[in-house]
């Protein structure tokens, strides 16, 4: 049985996200992060590490990093 995939995201997703939200989200995706990196699975631990990046991406165009 195949897992349901979610398509890729692409452009600035966040971009009408405050900071704010996207610095918090940013901090729980990293703990949820290292969680599945002690515990698995690692499909889990990457999807969250891509969600991360996207954060970050944001956070960087908007110069906040």
């Amino acid at each position: 049985m195949n897992e349901p995939t979610t398509p890729p995201l692409t452009g600035r997703p966040f971009r009408d996200e405050p900071t704010e939200v996207l610095e918090a989200a940013l901090k729980l995706v990293g703990a949820d992060a290292q969680h599945y990196a002690r515990t698995g699975p690692k499909k889990q631990e990457d999807a969250l590490h891509t969600i991360a990046d996207h954060f970050l991406t944001e956070l960087q165009h908007r110069g906040d990093l």
